[in-house]
């Protein structure tokens, strides 16, 4: 839901799109075909690439097609599971995994996300939306920003699954008993 909520907020900021393509980007087939369609607006806006030409046979520079490229592979690689994971929950598939249409089980579903899988699946939204917004409103943000958004989400693949939530729920036990003890120590006096 954030994924979507964070694109309708991108497609319709004032220095952004026009009318037209938020229509265009708004019928696109999936939510992931909509955030492809709004990157790939941006970069035919920024650089001037005209409709009627593939990106990768446009005059640009090797490096701003290759950003488009893993702006791309983030969308289909980081993206597209969180999206299709929060509608498999959202159409009851907590125990059993079904077929896109719904007709047959796949298999059983994964196991519920702790705190810190969610989480960081939300930091990804975040990081990967900051991107896609900054390239659709300032080519020379976009260019500044690019690694460092793009190095966050790296960074935040390596932990993605929670795996390390043991010690982050240990951590916040300890916290909390050393909150304990201070207040008791207060009271003695």
């Amino acid at each position: 839901m954030i994924a979507e909520a964070r694109l309708r907020k991108i497609t319709h900021d004032p220095q952004g799109f026009n009318e037209r393509e938020r229509k265009l980007i708004a019928g696109s087939k999936s939510q992931i075909d909509r955030w492809k369609s709004a990157v790939d607006f941006a970069f035919r806006r920024q650089y001037s690439i005209p409709m009627h030409l593939e990106l990768q046979d446009s005059s640009v520079d090797s490096v701003v097609i290759s950003r488009y490229g893993i702006i791309v592979e983030m969308l289909d690689g980081d993206l597209k599971p969180i999206i299709e994971g929060r509608n498999k929950i959202a159409h009851g598939q907590w125990v059993w995994e079904l077929n896109n249409l719904e007709t047959q089980f796949k298999g059983r579903a994964a196991d519920p996300m702790n705190y810190l899988a969610i989480s960081r699946r939300g930091e990804i939204i975040d990081n990967l939306a900051e991107i896609v917004h900054v390239l659709i409103v300032s080519e020379p943000a976009f260019q500044r920003e690019f690694d460092r958004l793009y190095g966050k989400i790296s960074s935040t693949r390596c932990v993605i699954d929670g795996n390390d939530y043991p010690q982050f729920e240990a951590k916040i036990r300890n916290s909390g008993q050393q909150g304990i003890r201070s207040t008791m120590k207060g009271k003695k006096r």
